[in-house]
């Protein structure tokens, strides 16, 4: 056969069509596949004996009891305790999902730890003024840190202003009617498993711009005009006889777009379907102040008492909120981010520093937060690999001492925030988990809630070390509520309502997962939120398609997102479910340094 570049491609052709008839190309593919699932990069499955043990999500202040399945030491599945006293035998999907987080990819793994001891060492020999920042009061370890800032001159300890007043509990149990702004109740507000065995006891009103999903479970949905909640209480407000006198239904009717009767009989049911409570997602004053009116204090909201420290810590700096320290006085601020609490934009937060080299310094396991704004990020342990208490949640009525003991270990280099603040005031290093607990045995009060069989022995009929080892192994401390505790005092109401609308800012900012704390979320739950869009993904901001035309966006377009207190880089999403005068934006940091629910904004194609 002549050798001809036609023949040639004829005999490749063939050649492959025939190879397509026997078993080396499949054969190839399967080995290939097993190749793939076999190499060095690929985890493989832990074996051992199979394991049973409990400790409590420190994720958030719920503290939901876990019972962990681990094969040798590796724990493999998270699932809720049933019918604990205090968690009633739920869990959110974070929680489930928490044995993830140690090998989340954005996880800090170093840090410069000399140059921020140097750092801070200096600032402290001049006498200059060092703040902390817990951004989760209540712990063990903040006491640690206002002990250590009582024993530095000029030191200063900072905890977020808290919107009921500190010591405040929501007493679900009471309520026959919950009004809520915003408040994410059926979404993992307080302690998820609590307000659910409560729920058929109350009627849940929702009021929201957006149709949430606590909206949609709730027993009524009233929709509003959004950035109107303001206006709304103060109409209400005036019907029960409080608030703005020249403020009246009719101008609550006509900011929020609903009819004066509808404002009317909202505040005849709070009046007289009592008692009932008024919740709020951005802590406004006066939607807070309803409470007031209708006679929560001491029925639906409570005062809880703490649980008991050591005497010797009671010498410590005072809580200070950061409205309260003085502009441009800060040398040195220590931010405690090892834990998910409420987050303060970082605008508010830099107007406490001197203008000239602050130094900053963030403990936390990722960057996403405050690490952008600091000098030195030191890396901490995360959940499950953290020793530490959890502050009650705002729907514990009783005291309660919990705590998370860790179920892996925490990598090399991970930094203990609290001893390192308490050595740079010159505190001796000590057991301050073990002090508190010995405190809380001591005082005799409560019981001892056994993490395998939920068998509650009084504190006085446990040891000292089996009272310790117990709640190491994920057992709970639960005290009676406080009878005779004085009822809380509630907040005043606003003397103005919500600002008029700008003409350049055309759409008002509302904010999904509003609970205002940053958690840290495993890649599995991050992955699978964003694929399903139950939430929005971080850098994704939602229009209405009426809204998105106005403002010259399409899906998918980059924007940026811009209020009165700064701008943000954003991908657009459109949802007819929106309305088009709103933009709804995930609650992450960059996000809540620049919005707060109701703020102005406008979305600009870049």
């Amino acid at each position: 056969m002549t050798t001809t570049r036609r023949n040639l491609f004829k005999f490749a052709g063939g050649s492959f069509v025939g190879a397509l008839f026997t078993p080396v190309p499949w054969r190839l593919i399967t080995d290939t596949a097993l190749w793939s699932e076999n190499w060095p990069g690929i985890p493989v499955p832990a074996r051992g004996e199979v394991r049973t043990r409990f400790t409590n999500c420190s994720l958030c202040t719920a503290g939901c009891a876990v019972r962990v399945r681990s094969i040798g030491d590796q724990p493999v599945a998270l699932a809720p305790v049933a019918n604990h006293p205090v968690s009633h035998g739920a869990m959110c999907p974070f929680g489930l999902t928490g044995h993830h987080l140690p090998y989340h990819p954005a996880r800090v793994k170093q840090g410069p730890v000399e140059q921020a001891q140097a750092a801070v060492a200096d600032a402290v020999a001049k006498g200059e003024r060092v703040a902390v920042l817990d951004l989760r009061p209540g712990r063990t370890a903040s006491w640690t840190y206002r002990r250590a800032m009582a024993a530095i001159r000029n030191g200063v300890y900072v905890a977020p202003a808290q919107a009921l007043g500190a010591g405040t509990a929501v007493n679900l149990a009471n309520a026959k009617t919950v009004l809520s702004f915003g408040a994410p109740l059926l979404e993992g507000w307080g302690t998820p498993g609590n307000v659910i065995a409560l729920r058929d006891g109350f009627r849940l009103i929702q009021v929201e711009a957006v149709e949430s999903r606590t909206a949609s479970l709730a027993d009524q949905w009233i929709s509003i005009n959004p950035g109107t909640e303001t206006a709304l209480a103060l109409g209400i407000a005036s019907v029960l006889g409080g608030g703005s006198p020249d403020y009246s239904p009719a101008k609550a009717a006509a900011a929020t777009g609903l009819s004066e009767q509808q404002v009317r009989l909202l505040a005849r049911e709070l009046k007289e379907n009592g008692p009932a409570v008024v919740l709020d997602a951005s802590g406004s004053s006066a939607v807070l102040a309803l409470n007031t009116l209708v006679g929560a204090s001491g029925l639906t909201l409570v005062t809880r008492r703490e649980a008991p420290v050591p005497e010797a810590w009671k010498k410590a700096a005072p809580v200070t909120e950061l409205a309260e320290i003085p502009e441009h006085s800060v040398r040195v601020l220590l931010i405690d981010e090892s834990a998910p609490g409420e987050y303060i934009p970082w605008s508010e937060i830099e107007k406490t520093l001197v203008p000239d080299n602050p130094v900053v310094v963030a403990f936390a396991w990722e960057r996403a937060g405050y690490g952008r704004h600091a000098n030195y990020v030191l890396p901490t342990a995360v959940y499950p690999e953290t020793t530490e208490d959890i502050p009650p949640a705002i729907d514990s009525v009783a005291p309660v001492f919990r705590m998370t003991a860790p179920l892996v270990t925490a990598p090399a280099g991970v930094v203990d925030a609290a001893a390192f603040i308490a050595a740079a005031a010159g505190l001796v290093p000590g057991d301050a988990l073990g002090e508190r607990i010995g405190a809380i045995h001591k005082s005799g009060r409560g019981v001892l809630v056994a993490s395998s069989d939920l068998k509650q022995t009084p504190v006085k009929d446990v040891s000292a070390d089996d009272f310790r080892k117990a709640l190491i192994a994920g057992g709970c401390w639960l005290d009676a509520a406080d009878e005779k505790a004085p009822a809380p005092r509630l907040p005043l109401a606003d003397p103005k309502p919500h600002p008029a609308e700008a003409a350049d800012l055309p759409l008002v900012a509302v904010l999904t997962e509003a609970r205002g704390s940053v958690a840290p979320v495993s890649p599995l739950m991050s992955k699978l939120y964003e694929e399903s869009k139950l939430r929005l993904a971080p850098n994704r901001a939602a229009l209405n398609p009426i809204a998105a035309e106005a403002c010259g966006v399409e899906d998918g377009d980059r924007a940026t997102l811009e209020t009165p207190y700064g701008r943000c880089d954003v991908l657009v999403t459109l949802d007819a479910a929106i309305p088009p005068g709103v933009v709804e934006v995930a609650a992450r940091p960059g996000i809540l340094d620049i919005c707060a629910p109701g703020t102005r904004a406008k979305v600009v194609r870049v």
